[in-house]
């Protein structure tokens, strides 16, 4: 089975300490004048901003072989798009995967800006597609619909995008969105539809992914927690004639040369977490979350701060004690360079083609990845394309940048 990884931007702020840290690199910390990190202390108008600190990581990416880059979207960090748009310009090949929900564009706005986008860079833009995993959140920016209501719309969105994209007149009536004759023409016509991902495991989230998504994003779990996911996609996406849908997996590494010098870098991130009551604060804020909790975090409440970093290992090298100290994605291969290899493969044979990999911090650890992790994988690896499948006729099957060992 084919494999790829693509890498993660810190958009709110490095962690290499605990979130909020003034050592951490960027102003996304509770130090004032005390900040150490790079650019903590960044004023507007500073000769360098942290956008050049994240454009150093996209660099280090791109040199150490990983083929893209996701952009979380949240109100407390730099906005995706707009990054991405930044960076294209200093990298070469690297694809920039930018997050965004439905209400924050028009159908027709989305194609504009992405047909634009796709010109300039050789079309290396992937979108993922998102819908807000808490209510009260939403409601901060704006969005008053619920949970199912943003699915809907989403769905949509992504009708009204695609007929746009490969109709010169495209005609729609729908409950969210209409179009009368609208759709790309002349010269934009020349770009590549992005590759669409998206998230969640709400039966609404899965049924969206069904029919729109070109790859299905995950949170680490148990390996056969996410094979079920993956029966579950693959047996919806048959409703409407698919079988192209494929499927990503977003989890931090710590790894080093051998296991006890991992978990010892592991266990220092946990231990800090605790003593400065991480814990409290992540169960705090968890009133605020509408999604789907997954498997283990259903098992956080029930832990103490007696029990020990150790009982945060759900599977061999598979440690949850990230989220249960608060920092996401919540979940980390922590082993030998070997066993993350072995691990990595683990979850490539049950169906993850697409490994979203990171570290902290991400421009050291980018290195470290590529240099101990990737090559193993050479023979393996093929661009994140869209794949070409005779049951949907309807779509344009076009080719990302190649990848070159």
């Amino acid at each position: 089975m084919s494999i790829e990884f693509f890498t993660r931007l810190p958009l709110h702020g490095e962690t290499q300490f605990l979130p909020g840290d003034p050592r951490n690199r960027g102003d996304w910390h509770r130090g004032g004048a005390n900040s150490t990190g790079a650019v903590s202390g960044f004023s507007v108008g500073d000769h360098f901003t942290y956008i050049d600190y994240l454009g150093q990581i996209a660099k280090a990416a791109e040199i150490n072989q990983f083929g893209g880059a996701l952009m979380v979207n949240a109100p407390t960090g730099e906005e995706p798009w707009t990054v991405c748009s930044l960076l294209a310009r200093e990298t070469r090949t690297l694809q920039f995967v930018t997050a965004f929900q439905p209400y924050h564009y028009t159908p027709w706005v989305a194609v504009q800006q992405a047909a634009t986008y796709q010109r300039a860079t050789g079309n290396r833009l992937v979108w993922n597609i998102i819908n807000g995993g808490s209510d009260a959140i939403q409601r901060q920016v704006g969005d008053y619909s619920d949970h199912d209501e943003r699915y809907a719309r989403a769905t949509e969105f992504m009708d009204v995008v695609k007929g746009y994209w490969h109709n010169e007149t495209f005609h729609y009536d729908g409950k969210f969105y209409k179009a009368d004759g609208g759709g790309l023409r002349g010269p934009l016509k020349k770009a590549q539809l992005p590759l669409i991902c998206t998230a969640g495991s709400s039966i609404a989230a899965r049924e969206f992914a069904a029919k729109h998504a070109d790859f299905y994003l995950m949170r680490a779990e148990h390996p056969d927690e996410i094979a079920a996911l993956i029966a579950d996609l693959r047996q919806r996406a048959l409703k409407w004639g698919r079988t192209d849908i494929r499927f990503g997996l977003s989890i931090d590494v710590i790894t080093r040369e051998t296991e006890d010098l991992a978990r010892t870098e592991a266990k220092r991130f946990f231990d800090e977490g605790i003593a400065r009551g991480a814990v409290k604060a992540v169960a705090a804020h968890a009133g605020l979350r509408t999604a789907r909790k997954l498997s283990y975090e259903h098992g956080f409440a029930e832990k103490n701060e007696a029990q020990g970093f150790d009982d945060f290992f759900i599977h061999p090298n598979v440690w949850t004690g990230f989220g249960y100290i608060g920092i996401p994605p919540g979940c980390a291969l922590v082993g030998s360079y070997e066993n993350v290899v072995a691990r990595i493969r683990e979850y490539n044979s049950i169906g993850i083609d697409l490994f979203f990999l990171a570290g902290y911090p991400h421009l050291e650890e980018s290195y470290r990845i590529g240099e101990h992790i990737l090559p193993h994988f050479r023979q393996q690896r093929r661009p994140a394309g869209r794949k070409a499948a005779a049951s949907n006729p309807g779509v344009e099957h076009d080719r990302a940048p190649t990848f070159r060992p």
